[in-house]
């Protein structure tokens, strides 16, 4: 398996940010308190399975890991922000 690294995901916004190599996409929906959005964090993986020697390289319990690591921290960045 590859390695899944945080430099692999581009963010879209506080809730939304991308695996670019399979191009899965990891949304979930703002809450006051950060922790509650992981439980409705949601994931597209879309076509990234047909995509050569994508999706089957990477884990996708592992990319699904640093998706919500970077879904919270901007979560909470933008709830420090707010304040």
């Amino acid at each position: 398996m590859t390695t899944v690294t945080r430099d692999q995901f581009r963010i879209r916004s506080e809730v939304e940010i991308v695996h670019i190599p399979t191009g899965a996409i990891f949304s979930t929906y703002p809450y006051s308190n950060p922790d509650d959005m992981l439980r409705s964090v949601t994931t597209q993986w879309g076509r990234c399975e047909d995509k050569p020697g994508s999706a089957q390289d990477y884990a996708r319990q592992e990319v699904g890991r640093v998706a919500a690591e970077l879904l919270l921290e901007q979560a909470q960045r933008a709830r420090l922000t707010r304040q």
